[in-house]
C-alpha cells in the first residue's frame, strides 16, 4: 500500500527557517503575504504558532484588506487543531464558510491577483458549503476571467524563477462544487487544469494532488478501473503533503481503490481501503462518495440491514434526511445506495417505491428492472431495463448489469438467441476482464447456461470470489391498477366501501370488486390485515405520490 508522509521543503526557492522567523516576527504583513505564496500549506506545518503570533493583533478591517493573511492565519489554526484531535479541520471548514461569504461581497475591490485568487477562491467554498452550487460557481468563473484579463496566464511558471500562488486552487475547488452539483463532466474538466496548472513537489503540488485523487474516484465511479489506476499511479508520483490536510487531499483516492477492490469482488482489500476511507459520517465534502461505497461493500460482502443504518445515520450527520430532488450527488448517491442496500435486503417493494417516487432518476429503475426480475416478471424486467438502457447514460457497471437483466430475464422466457447476444454484450462492455461486480447478482445455474449459450467464459471464474455473500432476493411483488391503489388509499383514510363509491362516481358493487381483488393480491381476507400488508410493502406511500 502507498504511504505518505509529511513534506519538509529544502529547494534552493524556500527561505532558510532562520530567515522566516525572522521575517515572522518582524511584524511586516507584506513579507508574510509574500511566504504565504511562496510556500503555502508549507508555512503554517512549519511556522503555525509563529503565524498565529504574527496576525493576532489584526482585527476584522485588516482581515477584510488582506485576505492572504487570513487565509494563512486559519490554516496555521488548522494545523493547530489537527494535533489536538480535529482531523477533519471542522473549524476552518467553519471559518472558511464565514469569511468567504464576506468576501463574496467585495470581491472587485481587490486589485492585487493573490488577494483576489484568496478572496475568490475561499468565496467559492463558502458558497459550495452552504449548499449554493450556482453561486459558486458563478463566483468561480468571475475570478478566474478577472485573473486572466489581470495577469494573462496567470498561473505563471513553476520554473526556478518564481512561481503563481496557490497553482490550481482555483480551478481545482470549482471542480469540488461542479461535482458535488453533479456537473461531473464539468468537474473532470476542471480537476484536469488544475493539474496542468500546479508544478512538482514540494509547495506548488497541493492542489494537483487533491484533483487527481478526485479524478481516480470519479473515473472508478463510472467503471473506468484501469483509468481511475492510472491516476492513482499519477497520485502515488507528485510528492508527499503535510500530515493534517493528508485525509482531505487524498480520500478520493482512498475511496477509488475501495470502489475498484468493490468493483473487482474483493472484499478483504474493499474493507481495508474502507478503513482508510473512515466513516461517511465524518465532516468531508466527499462524504455521498463514502457512503455509497460503505453501502456497496454492505450490499454484497456485509449485512445490508445494517448498511441502511449507517447510510440514514450518513444522512442526519449531514442534514440529508430525505433526498428528493435528485439534483445534487448527495441525493443520487444516497438513493442509489438505498436501493442497492433494500434490493439484498428483501425490500423489493420498496424499491419499487422509491423508484416511482424520484420518476426520470435512470439509477432507480435499473434497480426496478432487478426486482421484477427476481419476482418472476420477466417482461416487466425487459421493458424496464431495455427503457433505461436506451435513454440513459450510467456508468459502465449498471449498464453491464442492465444486460445481464436482459440476458436473463430472455432465458428464462425462452429466449436462446436473444439471450446469448445480451450475456456477450454484457461481458464485452466491461472496461477490464477484473470487473465482475455484476454478476454477483446472478443467480449461479443463470450465469452458467448463459456463457455457454454464448460461448464466452463464466466471468466469475478464476476470480478473487468463493462465494457470494448477498445475492438479491424478493419474494412475489403486488402490482396494483391505478383504481385499486385508489380504493386502498380510501379504505385508508377510513372511507366505506359506499363513501368510496360515491368520491369516484361508480356503483357500489363496482368497489367491493376492487376491494376483493386487492385482498386476493395481498394475501388477506380482511380489511385491518389488508392495510396493515399495505403499509408493510409501501404501497400507501407510493399511491399518496401518484396522486401528487
Amino acid at each position: 500500500m502507498h504511504a505518505h508522509k509529511v513534506t519538509s521543503l529544502g529547494d534552493q526557492r524556500t527561505p532558510r527557517s532562520g530567515d522566516i522567523r525572522q521575517a515572522l516576527r518582524s511584524g511586516k504583513l507584506d513579507d508574510l503575504e509574500d511566504l504565504f505564496d511562496r510556500m503555502w500549506y508549507d508555512l503554517p506545518t512549519r511556522f503555525a504558532p509563529e503565524i498565529i503570533s504574527a496576525t493576532s493583533s489584526l482585527g476584522p478591517h485588516e482581515f477584510d484588506r488582506r485576505p492572504r493573511l487570513l487565509h494563512a492565519t486559519l490554516l496555521a489554526h488548522g494545523q493547530q487543531h489537527f494535533t489536538t484531535g480535529d482531523t477533519e479541520l471542522r473549524k476552518v471548514g467553519h471559518h472558511f464558510a464565514i469569511y468567504g461569504r464576506r468576501f463574496a461581497s467585495r470581491l472587485s475591490s481587490y486589485q492585487d491577483p493573490s488577494d483576489l485568487l484568496s478572496a475568490g477562491t475561499l468565496a467559492v467554498i463558502s458558497a459550495r458549503i452552504r449548499g449554493a452550487f450556482e453561486e459558486s460557481e458563478r463566483l468561480g468563473s468571475w475570478v478566474d476571467q478577472q485573473l486572466a484579463l489581470r495577469v494573462g496566464n496567470h498561473m505563471l511558471s513553476w520554473g526556478s524563477t518564481g512561481t503563481a500562488a496557490r497553482p490550481g486552487w482555483l480551478s481545482g475547488q470549482r471542480g469540488v462544487t461542479a461535482m458535488l452539483a453533479g456537473n461531473l463532466g464539468s468537474a473532470v474538466d476542471h480537476y484536469t487544469r488544475a493539474h496542468a496548472e500546479v508544478g512538482r513537489a514540494p509547495a506548488v503540488h497541493y492542489e494537483g494532488a487533491n484533483a487527481v485523487a478526485n479524478l481516480a474516484m470519479l473515473a472508478a465511479f463510472q467503471g473506468h478501473l484501469d483509468l481511475a489506476r492510472r491516476w492513482l499511479q499519477t497520485l502515488d508520483q507528485m510528492g508527499d503533503v503535510p500530515d493534517w490536510i493528508e485525509h482531505l487531499t487524498y480520500v478520493g483516492a482512498k475511496i477509488a481503490r475501495a470502489k475498484i477492490a468493490i468493483e473487482e469482488g474483493d472484499a478483504e482489500r474493499a474493507s481495508y481501503h474502507l478503513v482508510t476511507v473512515g466513516p461517511a459520517t465524518q465532516a468531508i465534502e466527499l462524504w455521498p462518495f463514502a457512503a455509497f461505497a460503505h453501502a456497496s461493500h454492505d450490499a454484497h460482502f456485509g449485512d445490508p440491514h445494517q448498511g441502511l443504518q449507517r447510510l440514514q445515520e450518513a444522512r442526519f450527520a449531514h442534514s440529508a434526511h430525505a433526498p428528493t430532488s435528485g439534483r445534487s450527488i448527495a441525493d443520487r448517491l444516497t438513493l442509489h445506495a438505498e436501493a442497492k442496500l433494500l434490493l439484498r435486503a428483501q425490500a423489493g417493494h420498496r424499491v419499487l417505491t422509491l423508484a416511482q417516487e424520484n420518476p426520470g432518476e435512470d439509477y432507480l429503475e435499473h434497480h426496478a428492472a432487478w426486482v421484477y426480475l427476481l419476482a418472476g416478471h420477466h417482461l416487466q424486467a425487459i421493458r424496464v431495463a431495455a427503457k433505461t438502457l436506451n435513454r440513459a447514460r450510467l456508468p459502465g457497471p449498471d449498464t453491464v448489469s442492465l444486460h445481464l437483466v436482459l440476458a436473463i430475464a430472455h432465458l428464462r422466457e425462452g429466449n436462446h438467441d436473444r439471450a446469448a447476444h445480451t450475456f456477450e454484450t454484457a461481458v464485452r462492455l466491461r472496461s477490464s476482464p477484473a470487473l465482475i461486480r455484476p454478476f454477483l447478482s446472478a443467480p449461479s445455474e443463470d450465469l452458467e447456461q448463459l456463457a455457454r449459450l454464448a460461448g464466452v467464459p463464466n466471468p466469475l471464474r478464476r476470480t478473487r470470489v468463493s462465494i457470494r455473500t448477498n445475492p438479491p432476493s424478493t419474494g412475489p411483488i403486488v402490482r396494483l391498477t391505478r383504481r385499486e391503489h385508489a380504493v386502498l388509499e380510501a379504505l385508508d383514510s377510513g372511507k366505506t366501501a359506499e363513501q368510496a363509491a360515491t368520491a369516484f362516481g361508480v356503483a357500489p358493487t363496482t368497489v367491493r370488486s376492487q376491494v376483493r381483488s386487492l385482498y386476493k393480491k395481498l394475501g388477506v381476507s380482511k380489511r385491518a390485515a389488508a392495510l396493515a400488508r399495505a403499509h408493510e410493502l409501501g404501497l400507501l406511500n407510493e399511491s399518496r405520490q401518484r396522486g401528487r
